[in-house]
Formats: structure tokens, C-alpha cells, sequence
């Protein structure tokens, strides 16, 4: 399934303190709603603290290039199918061959 009237999925980095004052980071990939708002919905691994920040969404595009390992992390924080099958609309429209594998790997 792509993305409603073939628009791409969008991109969101989410930051946020994690255990021995890390900052950490997810990706979370959201793709519209065929019905209503889009909901992807993640965890926050070791999340200790009260705040978090969300950057803007942006378009997915082919270029698109993220550290594996915050990829499989992303992934694993996945909460819904919604979530799931937005990464996997975002392993379809990138060309990065280590990403893609990471993607297939975790959503095993």
C-alpha cells in the first residue's frame, strides 16, 4: 500500500532524554490515514525526564539516509501496525541497500 494518493511517507525525528542524561533519537515514519488523522505510535526506550521534542515532518525520499542502528531502535519502538507498515512504505521508496536490510531484519 503507499501512501494515500501517492504521497510519500513523512519523517519524524523524536528526541528525548534517556538513562545517564543521553539525548536519544527514534524515527517515526508516518504515512496519512485512509481514514482519519495518521497515527504512529512509539515507545520511548529509557526514557527518564519530562521533555521531548519533535522535529517537523519531511518527505521521505529516496536519498534518504539514517544510522542503522537508530533505525532498529525506531523500529522496535514501533506500538501499532500503523507504524509497521509506515516503515515498510519507508523501506520501499529508499535506495540505501543497508537500510532496507535493517528494516526487513527488525520488522521480522
Amino acid at each position: 500500500m503507499r501512501g494515500i494518493e501517492g504521497a510519500a511517507p513523512l519523517m519524524t525525528a523524536v528526541r528525548y532524554e534517556g538513562g545517564a542524561g543521553l539525548e536519544r533519537e527514534l524515527l517515526v515514519p508516518v504515512v496519512r490515514g485512509r481514514f482519519g488523522p495518521a497515527a504512529s505510535y512509539v515507545r520511548l526506550p529509557g526514557f527518564v525526564g519530562e521533555g521531548w521534542t519533535a522535529s517537523v515532518p519531511v518527505p521521505v525520499c529516496p536519498d534518504s539516509a539514517w544510522d542503522v542502528a537508530t533505525v532498529a531502535l525506531s523500529i522496535g519502538a514501533s506500538l501499532n501496525d500503523a507504524t509497521r507498515d509506515a516503515w515498510r512504505e519507508v523501506r520501499a521508496l529508499i535506495s540505501d541497500a543497508g537500510v532496507r536490510r535493517v528494516i526487513d531484519q527488525e520488522l521480522r
